[in-house]
């Protein structure tokens, strides 16, 4: 028996063990870039928004209410 006939033998089995594991993987890889894209985007617009505010000559204490101010009750 050749490994090719050993591969289309047990194709359903070598398949589903993949999947299980590899998919395991793929999920988690894709999960952990996500996150982190997110973290950058959020990082990026509290900068944004602090170099604005700094420009347009807000103080120190008023940039920080407005970055620690969160969703009201209506959100």
């Amino acid at each position: 028996m050749t490994i090719e006939d050993a591969i289309a033998k047990d194709l359903v089995a070598i398949l589903f063990v993949t999947f299980m594991f590899g998919g395991g993987a793929l999920w988690l890889i894709v999960a952990t870039v996500t996150e982190q894209w997110r973290k950058y985007r959020v990082a990026h617009s509290n900068a944004s928004l602090k170099q604005a505010m700094v420009e347009k000559g807000f103080r120190a204490d008023e940039i920080i209410r407005v970055l620690n101010a969160g969703p009201t009750a209506e959100d």
